[in-house]
């Protein structure tokens, strides 16, 4: 087994819940990831598509590729994502839920580290973040600390800890991580159908080249989510497209290219978001609930404003 590597002087965790040490590389053998066939149906949805990213995504050190797999995919237990070099962020993460086997006591593992498979310099784990008094960023979960803890005791405690890396990570303001954000997945789940509560979620930032600038860092506007389930009425596979901004949480007034007015929550096309993001959606876009819509949104003040159904 490999030693624990560090990158800078400290070996332990501190008292903002962060440790240098990263754990050994052999800690990560076995990891599925995401499940493309995970909801059925006979239709796989595959990992977003890089898109305009493609040129710029972050490979796996070369003593952690395995043979056969994609090197630009992170493998978690129930999740997947892949990171952009440019920006040091992920440009997406993707999570299968098995509501039926959620285990949701699960204690909080509550310290953020680097994965020791990809550059440790492209993983910003303090930049920025601190307490939300001072005007610094929550390290904002992109796959939700709860969503892959399904399983046994041990699998869903793995999970827990894999959301915990730094990879999975974007800025966010505190205020922001909440309201129907933070509702959405478990609204979708009581509404899926019984004997099949399988759902897949893809949650990223939208990283844009004029985001606004925070401690050095570019900070993204914007955030969004795509959610796919079997619909307890239809039975059939569905996906619906979520967009929700930071703007009016962010510390001091910023330009940006998002005018939501009153609005900080809208459902949207999968097609407006593979627009806004760069990335490839169109396996997720036939089974969207607005497909076809132009220049559509749904503005959201509750949960029940979504659309679930064509």
């Amino acid at each position: 087994m490999r030693n624990i590597r560090s990158f800078g002087p400290d070996q332990g965790a501190d008292p903002f819940r962060v440790s240098e040490a990263m754990l050994p590389l052999d800690n990560y053998a076995g990891r599925g990831g995401y499940d493309p066939g995970f909801i059925g149906h006979g239709t796989p949805l595959p990992l977003p598509g890089a898109g305009i990213w493609a040129d710029d995504l972050v490979e796996l050190l070369p003593e952690a590729q395995v043979p056969g797999h994609d090197p630009t995919e992170l493998k978690y237990t129930h999740f997947s994502l892949r990171m952009s070099r440019s920006r040091a962020l992920p440009l997406f993460s993707a999570c299968n839920i098995d509501g039926a086997q959620l285990l949701r006591g699960i204690r909080r593992t509550d310290i953020w580290r680097r994965d020791p498979r990809i550059d440790a310099a492209l993983q910003n784990l303090r930049e920025g973040y601190g307490q939300e008094n001072r005007g610094l960023f929550s390290r904002g979960h992109m796959t939700r600390r709860e969503d892959p803890n399904w399983g046994d005791q041990a699998t869903a405690e793995q999970a827990d800890a894999d959301t915990f890396h730094i990879t999975n990570v974007a800025p966010q303001r505190q205020g922001f991580n909440g309201g129907i954000w933070l509702d959405l997945e478990n609204y979708v789940l009581n509404n899926t159908d019984r004997e099949n509560m399988r759902v897949t979620v893809v949650t990223g930032p939208v990283l844009g080249r004029d985001d606004p600038v925070y401690y050095n860092r570019q900070i993204p506007a914007a955030f969004w989510k795509i959610i796919a389930f079997t619909h307890a009425v239809t039975g059939e596979l569905t996906v619906i497209g979520y967009l929700r901004t930071q703007l009016e949480y962010l510390p001091r007034p910023s330009a940006a290219r998002f005018v939501f007015g009153d609005f900080q929550d809208m459902q949207v096309p999968v097609s407006a978001l593979a627009q806004e993001t760069g990335l490839d959606l169109s396996a997720y876009a036939d089974f969207d609930v607005m497909a076809g819509a132009t220049g559509i949104e749904v503005r959201l003040t509750t949960l029940g404003d979504l659309y679930l159904q064509r």
